[in-house]
């Protein structure tokens, strides 16, 4: 549910300013209004800062440990500069060394050499020329015709120098750049370069153990952001010398804070009807089970504050569409085991909720694994001898799980419809909700018209039911708008009768894809597990042969399980936020409550 808020205006002479807000923060109870504030120098530059501080605290915790190494010891803005400066001879050493790298690879073949000696033969008129040639397009008589010297043959070319002071040595060949040094004076300036990196990433580890400094200054820079924007956004009465002030606050915590209030030389009005104009934050409050889901709604949009909070109503049915998609009772189990025993190892409070979750998950994949009678790839049907279980049980077939797929789609469809009839009246009223209810009536009836049409015994049903059908019809077309003309109604009634057509068979058969993605995912666990059931058999050393299933198992379901994991997550996703939404009438747009606090350290 969407917590009630109430509106509070705060009347304060301007010198008091500070001392509320120092109060209000430390209370923690209220969100103070600070949209489309334009925050000034002092603030952005501390943002900038906060902002810098995170990214570099991230940078930290991808750095790989190296020995032992003393923490950094300093406050926040020294190891951020030293970080930055470290950062710069780090890049620059890096750049250095790969072009040192590439020097060397030019030099080797060339082998040792003085760069004076090529001076002073250039100062002799003397004209060298370098050239390197692949050893197909080398011609030996070369030698005999140009004072030509052979240097070096490395890696499929040969490496030679020409004194052009005789005849122009032109076979048609491309002189290259002589190396500027020889390879052993480049190797050593390189092993100094790796020294003075390798330096350099050890005081970057030295950082890395201090990076918590960072994200604590970054909580205090956080408050004080909070606490500037919170300035700013009083607004100025009487030239200046009034503040106005404007918060929120969840409507079961009024008690509590105006009894705080009564301790303050404020003056305060409590608005619990809020206009029609006002966008309060928005803040979710539900059971145990549904706030897990609370992130998944957070990911699309928070729901505005005057519909209704969609989480109650898609989480169930978001479990059940996770537990379709990958409807293998082994990876349900293993999803299960797996979330269970990670919480009884993890303690932190932000990840056990996710590990829950997870345990939900894996349940219904457990639950759909004994509807479709499979477990890791392998079918009941490949077990048993005969179809008594399937019999007993009544477990459906392929076909049959595709129609509940679309019965599944089609309850969540009219559900979201229920949704949007009540969200209607809950922001104009009955009569604007009419029309919602009577296509309602419509579909559902029309189901049932269609199961009954062939029935002798429920002739008096069928009447009924038919009679309640033309008058719902009646009220879709000609009650969709109140208070218009009757004709423009009837028009707008027959665009909304073909828009209802086409998109509820539309989205109905969007559902199918829970259906394929669960076929998917069994035909491939069955296809692995033939493959190392063929191994086993076709391979006649005993070790090996159980070793190659092994490894066939392991490494196929692994594949399939992340494979249809990733679908089991994606396309609940997708039917959640665009067949549900859409017919539930979502329109979104909240923004989140955020408390005016002091942060904990």
């Amino acid at each position: 549910m969407i917590v009630p808020m109430i509106k509070y205006n705060f009347l304060l002479y301007h010198g008091d300013l500070n001392r509320f807000l120092e109060q209000l923060q430390e209370l923690g109870m209220i969100h103070v209004e600070s949209r489309n504030v334009e925050v000034d120098e002092k603030t952005d530059r501390i943002i900038r800062q906060a902002d810098s501080f995170s990214k570099i605290a991230r940078e930290l915790k991808d750095v790989k440990t190296c020995g032992e190494t003393l923490p950094f010891e300093g406050d926040a803005c020294a190891l951020a500069e030293t970080y930055s400066r470290l950062r710069e001879q780090i890049d620059k050493l890096e750049a250095s060394i790969s072009k040192t790298r590439k020097d060397i690879e030019e030099a080797v073949p060339w082998g040792e050499f003085n760069a004076n000696d090529l001076e002073r033969i250039a100062s002799l008129g003397i004209k060298p020329g370098f050239y390197a040639v692949p050893v197909k397009q080398f011609d030996e008589n070369w030698a005999n015709i140009y004072p030509m010297y052979e240097i070096n043959r490395y890696r499929g070319n040969v490496y030679f120098v020409t004194l052009q002071y005789g005849p122009d040595f032109d076979p048609g060949l491309q002189g290259i750049k002589p190396p500027s040094r020889p390879y052993t004076e480049l190797q050593e300036e390189l092993n100094q370069l790796n020294v003075q990196h390798s330096l350099c990433r050890k005081q970057l580890c030295s950082l890395a153990l201090s990076a918590g400094i960072l994200l604590e200054e970054r909580k205090l820079l956080t408050e004080q952001i909070d606490y500037n924007i919170a300035e700013l956004s009083a607004q100025n009465e009487a030239g200046e010398s009034i503040k106005i002030l404007t918060g929120w606050l969840p409507e079961e915590s009024r008690a509590k804070f105006e009894t705080f209030l009564e301790t303050q030389a404020t003056v305060y009005f409590a608005e619990e009807k809020i206009g029609e104009e006002e966008e309060p934050p928005v803040l979710l409050k539900n059971n145990r089970f549904t706030r897990l889901f609370e992130p998944i709604t957070s990911l699309y949009s928070l729901p505005n504050y005057r519909e209704l909070d969609p989480t109650p109503f898609f989480a169930p049915f978001f479990m059940l569409f996770f537990g379709f998609c990958l409807g293998d009772g082994g990876y349900g189990l293993f999803i299960l085991a797996a979330a269970s025993f990670l919480k009884t190892r993890i303690k932190n409070v932000k990840i056990r909720p996710f590990l829950t979750l997870a345990q939900y998950m894996g349940a219904a994949t457990l639950l759909f694994g004994f509807v479709t009678a499979t477990f890791f790839g392998v079918s009941i049907d490949q077990i048993r001898p005969d179809k008594i279980i399937e019999r007993h049980l009544g477990m459906p077939d392929s076909f049959g799980m595709m129609i509940l797929s679309l019965i599944l789609g089609f309850i969540q469809i009219i559900f979201a419809m229920f949704v949007n009839a009540a969200k209607i009246v809950k922001q104009k009223g009955w009569k604007y909700a009419l029309s919602t209810w009577a296509w309602i009536v419509v579909i559902v009836g029309g189901a049932i018209l269609y199961m009954l049409r062939d029935s002798s015994e429920n002739v008096a049903a069928l009447y009924i039911v038919g009679a309640v059908w033309c008058l719902a019809e009646l009220v879709a077309l000609f009650y969709n708008s109140p208070g218009k003309n009757p004709f423009i109604n009837f028009g707008m009634g027959l665009m909304t009768t073909y828009n209802m057509i086409s998109g509820l068979l539309g989205d109905v058969l969007s559902y199918v894809r829970l259906f394929v993605l669960g076929l998917t995912g069994g035909i491939l666990g069955g296809v692995f597990n033939s493959l190392a059931a063929m191994s086993s058999e076709n391979l006649d050393i005993p070790v090996l042969s159980q070793l190659a299933a092994i490894v066939i198992l392991l490494f196929g379901h692994s594949l399939n399980f992340l494979l249809n994991f990733l679908g089991a997550v994606v396309h609940p996703l997708r039917l959640t936020y665009v067949e549900y939404y859409k017919n539930s009438g979502f329109d979104g747009g909240g923004y989140p409550f955020k408390l005016f606090e002091k942060i904990k350290q």
